[in-house]
């Protein structure tokens, strides 16, 4: 069974990046991983209008 995380927490990209990046072995790694998250879709930002996933460019 997977575990979701509570919807209602709050984490900046800041916040992200420094978590992925403290379970990276180097920075190539992390930008891996980061680039992964967005591709998949599960990084969702929350705007005025509600909330809006969001995809790397």
């Amino acid at each position: 069974m997977k575990k979701h995380t509570n919807p209602k927490h709050i984490t900046s990209l800041g916040d992200l990046v420094a978590t992925v990046s403290s379970y990276a072995r180097n920075e190539r790694e992390t930008l891996a991983a980061i680039q992964d998250l967005f591709s998949r879709g599960s990084v969702v930002a929350k705007t005025p209008h509600g909330s809006k996933r969001l995809k790397l460019a």
